[in-house]
């Protein structure tokens, strides 16, 4: 039998839930993601705890998220509609197992990154260290598959990453690669790897299975434009990258 509930496709950090100090002063917090540690470090606002629970009675609500499988599973939110990890890397299906399918098609478009994304990671922290800054950074990996660079800094100011990566830039180590940038996270991605590549194969299944139905589409950054743009509608909260990005465009 098709099924006729919306679709919500949402991003997570700074969607549904951010860190503490991204929260007013004395604001109401709900612990909604875990350390590594097991302990709290993500919140939602009363108003974001009343729309996720809105979500899940009203859809089938499917995370979009940059996060890693790891990462991923210390949100303490009870999604049961599968999800979309590591931008776009992984599928996971609505039992929490690796799409096998969605996996092999990633291991064939990253097979040529894997050793320029270790290379890429270790340059741009050596890029920060030649500009007086300090940074700190990985690369994602998924059941084996290197997936993507990420890169944080230690400074407070977000400003420092758009510096650095200006300067990687400007040597040339970002061809066939894609960037999000939005606060405190820089992640280089290679071109076979997005959240809308992503999206786009839970769609066609979704329709094979249930045909058309409503499809939402919820994100802060301008890179989730991407996925977002393959849903019927998209919003994106007040005060988001993307937001401002909008307003700017109108408003000037």
């Amino acid at each position: 039998m098709s099924n006729k509930r919306p679709l919500i496709l949402i991003d997570l950090d700074d969607t549904l839930f951010q860190t503490a100090r991204k929260m007013p002063q004395g604001a109401e917090r709900h612990t909604a993601t875990l350390d590594v540690d097991g302990q709290p470090n993500g919140y939602m606002s009363a108003v974001q705890k009343s729309f996720v629970e809105w979500l899940l009675v009203s859809a089938d609500v499917v995370p979009v998220t940059a996060r890693s499988v790891e990462a991923y599973s210390r949100v303490q939110l009870p999604f049961t509609a599968g999800a979309v990890c590591s931008h776009g890397g992984v599928i996971l299906q609505a039992d929490g197992s690796l799409d096998r399918d969605w996996h092999g098609q990633m291991s064939e478009a990253l097979a040529a990154y894997q050793t320029r994304l270790p290379a890429l990671s270790a340059a741009t922290l050596a890029i920060g260290e030649e500009m007086g800054f300090s940074l700190r950074g990985w690369v994602v990996e998924e059941q084996g598959l290197l997936n993507y660079v990420v890169t944080k800094h230690n400074e407070s100011d977000d400003s420092v990453l758009h510096k650095v990566l200006a300067e990687v830039q400007s040597r040339g180590l970002l061809d066939d690669m894609h960037i999000h940038g939005n606060g405190n996270n820089l992640a280089f991605l290679p071109n076979g790897l997005s959240k809308r590549l992503a999206v786009q194969e839970l769609l066609r299944r979704d329709r094979i299975s249930n045909g058309e139905r409503p499809v939402l589409g919820f994100g802060d950054s301008v890179t989730d434009l991407g996925f977002m743009s393959e849903c019927n509608f998209w919003a994106t909260p007040a005060n988001s990258q993307l937001a401002k990005v909008v307003e700017t465009m109108i408003n000037g």
